[in-house]
């Protein structure tokens, strides 16, 4: 599990693997809960932390749209907006990873793959626990 939000771990490797792609803005990885893990370099650790929060929420409205209407799990939340395609990719347990494109124009299957080929990778090594309130929390609740 992380707890420090600033130590950008893996920047170097979404710099390498995902940053230098054609069309690429920006890559975070981020726990299913809101917490920045790592970044690329292309953005500020304030930028990433606002994308790591809005990353969390659109998971779980992903999530609860699954298990309400029967999908079966989530795989991958795709946005496409007027100015740039965002795509957020469950990286394992309770791990999000997600690109942003410069434009909507950018090549997003050849993103998409690499995307998926890293969390895949990411995945395999790196798992972040489900966070539950320790025993001061419950107490004051």
């Amino acid at each position: 599990m992380f707890t420090d939000t600033h130590a950008n771990t893996y920047g170097w490797l979404l710099d390498q693997k995902i940053g230098t792609l054609t069309g690429v803005r920006s890559a975070v990885l981020v726990s299913a809960d809101g917490l920045l893990h790592s970044r690329t370099s292309s953005i500020s650790q304030d930028e990433g932390e606002r994308y790591a929060a809005v990353a969390s929420s659109l998971r779980g409205a992903a999530r609860s749209y699954s298990e309400e209407f029967g999908g079966g799990g989530l795989r991958q939340v795709v946005l496409e907006l007027d100015h740039y395609v965002s795509l957020i990719t469950q990286t394992g347990a309770n791990l999000l990873l997600l690109v942003q494109t410069t434009d909507p124009d950018a090549d997003i299957t050849t993103i998409a793959h690499q995307t998926g080929a890293l969390a895949e990778k990411l995945g395999d090594q790196l798992a972040v626990k489900t966070r539950r309130p320790g025993p001061d929390e419950q107490a004051a609740r």
